[in-house]
């Protein structure tokens, strides 16, 4: 059982379920953080006023709801060495792993093929997700789910800065404004374009190089602009010193190895990679390519605004890729409505 303090509580992120070689055992994934109460000491006070010029904005600028909102995750604790119990359905299965240094966690459980069936329709719950509670915490209760994909299908792995909401990666003062003191803006036309190749099947995941403390931020995003439900893939961050504007502004570090974490684990699907050119997605995206020949099926990449592309990058980031394979696009109608179904990936979108 979980050995949580009694303020202590678990933010769960939506996972991954998958089936075993035989077809009969779900293997979900579980991962979260351990969260305790924070104060504002003196080190996030120096955090803040070192933020608060990096934006080079007045005090006042730091005092709206909407930045308490976006700060808000830097400032709760985290907890190590905890172990995390889950209920699914009657039965509690414990994560081996106790949380690492910086809450996290991550563990795997296997759950009978019929008995997630009896558990979704118990609970009205036809959507494809697995949901579990923690269990065994004398604190606030903590609900968690996985998406259960099948073994066949289509996958869109997509970027978020710059490919579904406007951040401004290729500058660090207009990154971190748009970070913490402005609404959220989408990029025109990818909520529609996400939507209909959810309705023709296609599962989601949200790969990105945002710290997970922006997560609540990033799924209200997601909700309020009716991007499809998908599983988060977030950065591991720890708040510890000025590394908050350092490692804001390194942007993709340990993408690539949850992408191939992702592509092993369904090796019967076909995967849509989405991104942008603003920093490196071109560069992984590629070599992904090269790895994993038959089970890449199309790479888009959203050009980016106000960066000049140096000359033969994409040559050098495609090298070996079918130039048939992948593009790059300006606006979300230049891109297919039907994704992989009865045509190329890089036919014209119906009707443009």
């Amino acid at each position: 059982m979980s050995n949580l303090k009694p303020h202590e509580t678990v933010l769960f992120f939506p996972s991954i379920g998958h089936l075993d070689s035989g077809g009969q055992t779900w293997r979900v994934v579980v991962s979260g953080v351990v969260l305790r109460p924070g104060h504002v000491n003196l080190r996030k006070r120096i955090l803040l006023r070192l933020l608060r010029r990096a934006l080079k904005v007045p005090r006042n600028a730091l005092e709206t709801d909407l930045f308490r909102r976006r700060i808000s995750g830097f400032l709760l604790g985290t907890q190590g060495k905890r172990r995390v119990a889950v209920r699914v359905g009657q039965r509690v299965h414990t994560i081996k792993k106790k949380s690492r240094r910086n809450g996290q966690f991550s563990g795997v459980l296997h759950v009978d093929a019929g008995e997630a069936e009896q558990i979704q329709q118990t609970l009205g719950h036809g959507d494809g997700w697995l949901h579990f509670e923690l269990a065994g915490s004398q604190g606030p209760p903590a609900i968690g789910r996985a998406q259960l994909i099948g073994e066949t299908g289509v996958s869109v792995v997509s970027d978020i800065d710059d490919t579904m909401k406007h951040t401004g990666t290729t500058n660090q003062r207009t990154l971190l404004v748009n970070t913490f003191l402005r609404k959220f803006e989408p990029i025109d036309g990818m909520t529609e374009l996400y939507r209909g190749w959810a309705e023709q099947g296609a599962a989601f995941h949200y790969v990105s190089s945002s710290p997970w403390q922006l997560y609540h931020n990033l799924a209200e995003l997601c909700g309020d602009e009716g991007f499809p439900e998908g599983t988060f893939h977030l950065r591991a961050f720890r708040l510890r010193d000025d590394m908050l504007l350092r490692m804001l502004l390194m942007r993709r570090r340990g993408k690539g190895k949850v992408i191939k974490h992702i592509l092993r684990s369904f090796p019967g699907r076909q995967f849509v990679l989405v991104g942008d050119t603003a920093e490196r997605d071109p560069e992984l995206y590629g070599a992904l390519a090269r790895k994993f020949p038959d089970r890449v099926a199309a790479i888009y990449l959203r050009s980016a605004p106000r960066r000049r592309t140096k000359p033969n990058r994409l040559g050098k980031a495609f090298r070996g890729v079918s130039p048939d394979l992948w593009r790059v696009f300006d606006r979300a109608d230049e891109l297919p409505e039907q994704i992989l179904a009865g045509q190329s990936a890089l036919d014209p979108a119906v009707g443009s």
